[in-house]
């Protein structure tokens, strides 16, 4: 019985669980089906709770059928819970066998909707919260429920103890329901209450632009928007503080919320300006509201605005939405009849009307004459300057979609201009396509050459590098997609063909865009079949967005060295000294776009500037060196100045004169802070693209970086050769303890530095091993003398204590500062073998590091060509054969390779051993 008794329970509860979820927010057009719904859904909890109940003797039922009708009758009164009951009822009267119990069904029934419905005026608050005083209530419906067993004479004696269990499972019962019902309906109430207060404007209780957004998107075809700025209201904060404007701002709204209510919506959608979207009336209508509403404001009695003798006016954009046509597109459409008000006087209204591509005029105020000129300027140049000023404050690198913003912008302002593209100088002579309006987006990224965009323009260069607008149409026109054509690749002559809708452009008006003296970009406006002819008015236009272009153009410049200087920086100050040289040189050539760049370094001993050849020039010069007082770059550091040549044939300082030729020059000298020479930057262009006052300014900043840099170079060079004289001394230090092995670590380390260079192993891996070179053996100076010095052959226990020398040695150097990672693998690893058969970790194969294998067979190879007390020395021969039967097994087979490759070819020569067993003095 128990386990029944709480199966019912938890049905109550699953059931419960599942109508609160068919309440849902914004439900209010379908709150009547919804409410049937839930009714339907309690009747067959109802029903399943009858059908799931613990039965006791007698053919009585105990359950909480009851509960859900309890429920309904409170909520919606006596009427519907016998409906809700009325399918629990039929079941039990109809499939139950025992007919006795029928009088007992209908008097459990009756008294639910009894007492239910004697409670309900006092209980009812009940379902709203549970409240403490109220708790009293929740049995009362229930006190008839189980009295019908005193009718059963069989079950009478059950009375006692099932009735008080009827009255707690059905108080317990109502409680659990309620308060699921209860959460589920507070949880609705706070999503709500947050859902409106990310929707509204706290200021002035309006719709916010969130719920603009969402509003605006679901305007119909025909419906209005309206766009509103308050008039000056920069004054008013600035004469009564942010206070004053925030009740002001709260005044309009309430002007705003009275206005045609129930068709007009009004929202703030940011700072002082308000939007409104009106439906229900035509557009000239709706013009007429507006205007009413842009007069009634200045006139307005009463409220703070009228306390303080202010009069505030509004300017309006108003637009009607037109078919297919999106929400950000209607709002474009009414900003800019905004912005046509604002800068034609202000405290007007702007129509733009349906169909047409412009304002089509303004209402003037009351009383003042209608306009007599056309309004003017466009807003979408302002809006473009407004655009141009945002991105410059912003102080970053501009992104393809700041073009393609600016380009959209151009097109709309343009009379007569359906697409276009902007092109924008990279380094070089070469273009990039960064944005494009009307056609496939494919084509942004195209590059382009300098001389397909001359032959584009098709006019005189001096004309072209003056930014000269330029128009082309007809037959015109396809003369001029030939001869660009002809210098570019195919590809992209390809992808002009199909991305370009050449067949359908009419007129094409180019503007290059003019930085410094040097075409920087491309601004190529065109029109299509059917669009109005460019005009004067069109030219003048265009050439304010090529304006702005050139001046964004020229922030981006002034990033991008920053950004370079940045990286460069952070780049060289981890290079090595051989790496330096052509970092500095790309960098410079790529920061003032040269043609040619090479670093000289001054080099002390032979008095002179010298390059390693490495420099960016096509067709490569080779290695430079201008004696002390020779060609421009000293000229340069002897005045301490940058060098700025516009013309080369008539310089007589010049240098590589055949190689150079003709074109422009700039040289920068690079002097260590006391003065004295480090070297220069030389940096050439074309003749027509001379050096500036700008681009000597920024040489100077590279050149600064440079020095400094140089200067640190040198410094390390002398502190690293410091450093590895006192290892090689070290070293040295350590042999003099075993008279066997005199002059080994030199003729050692010049074999290892040999092999290491014909391998091509990496500056710093090279230092790695020639320090490990000099100190492979340091570990033995933890070797007694009794055992290192010994005669004749070592015992088992003597060769396992010399074995421990790589052991100790990896540990003595490891307390060394500055000693490279590599030249520890060496000393801890140059007695390990190829097969895992050495010591001391019992390396194999390439878990050994590459510095301890190379070394090893240096190291072998000296031993077998030298004297030991215990032999002679071997000739190379017999050493090189001893090495080749040591291949895969002690050596690495292809280092063993490459040794034995190495030295047929007499790389090795130059390091030959001393023979120095003759007057090898004896041990004492």
């Amino acid at each position: 019985m128990f386990t029944s008794l709480l199966l019912n329970f938890c049905l109550l509860i699953t059931s419960t669980f599942a109508i609160s979820l068919t309440y849902r927010a914004g439900e209010a057009r379908q709150r009547a089906v919804m409410m049937v719904v839930r009714l339907a859904l309690t009747a067959g909890a109802t029903l399943l709770l009858a059908m799931a109940s613990a039965e006791v003797p007698g053919g009585l039922r105990i359950d909480l059928r009851y509960v859900p009708v309890v429920m309904v009758v409170l909520r919606y009164g006596p009427l519907w819970g016998a409906l809700v009951a009325a399918p629990m009822l039929l079941w039990r009267l109809v499939f139950d066998t025992d007919s006795g119990v029928d009088g007992v069904v209908w008097l459990h029934f009756a008294s639910v909707l009894a007492l239910s419905t004697l409670v309900r005026p006092a209980a009812r608050p009940l379902l709203q919260g549970l409240q403490p005083r109220l708790l009293w209530l929740t049995p009362v419906p229930f006190l008839g429920v189980g009295v019908g067993v005193l009718l059963v004479p069989e079950s009478r004696e059950l009375f006692w103890v099932s009735y008080p269990v009827r009255l707690l499972l059905g108080a317990l019962g109502l409680i659990s329901a309620v308060s699921i019902l209860q959460s589920r309906l507070q949880l609705l109430r706070l999503t709500q209450v947050l859902a409106d207060q990310a929707n509204t404007d706290a200021l002035t209780s309006l719709p916010n632009r969130r719920a603009f957004d969402r509003d605006l998107g679901a305007l119909r075809c025909g419906e209005h928007l309206a766009l509103l700025d308050l008039d000056h209201f920069k004054a008013v904060n600035d004469r009564y503080g942010h206070d004053g404007g925030d009740r002001a701002l709260a005044q309009v709204a309430g002007l705003l919320r009275s206005f045609a209510p129930g068709r007009v919506r009004a929202y703030r959608v940011g700072g002082e300006e308000f939007a409104a979207l009106i439906g229900g009336m035509d557009s000239v209508q709706a013009a007429g509201v507006v205007e009413r509403l842009r007069s009634a404001l200045p006139g307005q009695q009463g409220g703070w605005l009228a306390e303080r003798g202010e009069r505030m006016t509004v300017s309006i954009g108003l637009a009607t939405r037109q078919a297919d046509e999106d929400g950000a597109a209607l709002f474009r459409r009414a900003d800019e009849a905004l912005y046509l008000a604002k800068m034609n006087g202000r405290d007007r209204v702007v129509v733009w009307a349906p169909g047409q591509g412009a304002p089509e005029g303004a209402l003037p105020p009351p009383g003042a004459a209608p306009p007599t000129e056309t309004l003017q300027p466009r807003h979408s140049a302002w809006r473009a300057l407004r655009t141009t000023v945002t991105l410059l404050a912003q102080r970053r690198v501009l992104r393809d979609e700041d073009w393609a913003e600016m380009l959209r912008l151009a097109v709309e302002a343009v009379d007569g201009a359906c697409c276009g593209t902007l092109d924008v100088r990279l380094r070089g002579d070469r273009f990039r396509l960064v944005a494009e309006v009307g056609y496939a987006p494919d084509l942004v990224g195209l590059p382009l050459t300098e001389a397909s965009q001359q032959r584009w323009y098709g006019r005189p260069l001096d004309e072209w590098r003056a930014g000269t607008p330029r128009l082309v149409e007809g037959e015109a026109l396809d003369a001029a997609y030939a001869t660009s054509d002809a210098h570019l690749d195919s590809p992209e002559v390809r992808q002009l063909n199909l991305s370009g809708r050449r067949r359908e452009v009419t007129g094409n008006l180019c503007l290059p865009v003019v930085l410094g003296g040097e075409v920087v970009a491309h601004l190529n406006l065109d029109r299509l079949q059917g669009a109005p002819p460019f005009g004067p008015e069109s030219v003048e236009v265009a050439q304010l967005f090529a304006q702005q272009i050139a001046a964004l153009l020229h922030l981006q410049g002034r990033w991008d060295e920053l950004e370079h200087l940045v990286s460069l920086h952070e780049r060289v100050s981890v290079v090595s000294p051989q790496e330096l040289a052509p970092e500095l040189t790309a960098a410079a050539a790529e920061l003032l776009r040269a043609q040619w760049a090479v670093l000289l370094r001054y080099d002390a001993a032979q008095d002179a500037l010298v390059s390693d050849g490495r420099g960016v020039h096509e067709p490569a010069l080779g290695p430079v060196r201008l004696p002390r007082g020779v060609g421009l770059a000293w000229a340069a550091l002897q005045a301490g100045e940058v060098i700025r040549l516009t013309d080369l044939s008539a310089e007589p300082r010049l240098y590589f004169r055949e190689q150079l030729r003709a074109g422009a020059m700039m040289v920068v000298p690079l002097r260590a802070a006391g003065g004295e020479p480090l070297g220069a930057l030389i940096l050439t262009r074309q003749a027509e693209r001379a050096f500036s006052e700008a681009d000597a300014h920024l040489a100077l900043l590279l050149g600064s970086l440079a020095a400094r840099l140089l200067e640190r170079d040198h410094h390390l060079v002398g502190l690293q050769a410091t450093l590895d004289a006192a290892l090689e001394t070290l070293g040295v230090a350590v042999e003099l303890r075993d008279f066997e092995t005199q002059d080994h670590t030199r003729r050692v380390t010049a074999l290892a530095v040999t092999f290491a260079a014909a391998l091509g192993l990496p500056p710093e891996a090279a230092r790695g091993l020639r320090q490990g070179a000099a100190l492979h053996d340091i570990g033995k100076l933890a070797v007694p003398d009794a055992v290192l010095l010994k005669p004749g052959a070592l015992d088992s226990a003597e060769r396992a204590l010399i074995e421990t020398h790589a052991e100790r040695g990896a540990a003595l150097s490891a307390r060394i500062p500055f000693l490279h990672p590599d030249a520890r693998g060496v000393i801890r690893s140059h007695h390990e073998r190829w097969d895992g058969g050495g010591y001391p970790d019992r390396l194999s194969g390439e878990r050994i590091p590459l510095a301890a294998r190379l070394f090893a067979l240096c190291d072998v190879y000296d031993a077998l060509v030298s004297d030991r007390p215990y032999r002679a020395a071997l000739s190379p021969e017999e050493a090189l054969q001893i090495l080749a039967r040591g291949r895969g097994t002690q050596f690495d087979p292809e280092l063993t390779d490459r040794f034995l490759a190495l030295h047929a070819r007499g790389a090795f020569a130059h390091v030959a051993p001393e023979r120095v067993n003759a007057d090898r003095p004896t041990p004492a």
